[in-house]
């Protein structure tokens, strides 16, 4: 079994909100560790960009009514690195729940060091979220 960390951000914005924006993959680019000028989508539905550790692809789960945001990243022909997402509506708000699995060619510095990257995406996305429609 895979080592894992779940990180949890509080955003001050409400669930419908929050959750239509991060279910359009269109928005990944804007909070997410890949170049926006390179994200673009692939005629199967998949979504392609530069990331810091080289091109990816991305797939995302299909909107639903249960917050469920999980996304796959791999390089073609590579393994395939599900990450479990979900937004919760808290009062007039969201929670935003992430699940990260320890890749078997990652030490435990790699795993450390890519729990800071995440938080700091999270962090991005609680920013421009929060920013948003303030008047």
């Amino acid at each position: 079994m895979r080592r894992s960390h779940t990180l949890t951000t509080a955003i001050a914005r409400p669930f419908d909100e929050v959750y239509d924006y991060l279910a359009q993959p269109v928005n990944y680019q804007y909070w997410a560790a890949v170049e926006g000028g390179t994200f673009r989508p692939l005629p199967n539905g998949d979504w392609e960009g530069m990331t810091p550790a080289g091109p990816r692809h991305f797939r995302f789960t299909p909107p639903n009514n249960f917050g469920v945001l999980d996304h796959t990243i791999f390089m073609p022909g590579g393994e395939l690195l599900t990450t479990p997402m979900r937004a919760v509506p808290n009062e007039g708000g969201t929670e935003l729940i992430f699940t990260f699995f320890q890749r078997g060619d990652m030490d435990d510095d790699q795993f450390a060091s890519t729990l800071e990257w995440i938080q700091t995406d999270f962090l991005a996305l609680k920013s421009l979220l929060e920013a948003r429609n303030r008047s």
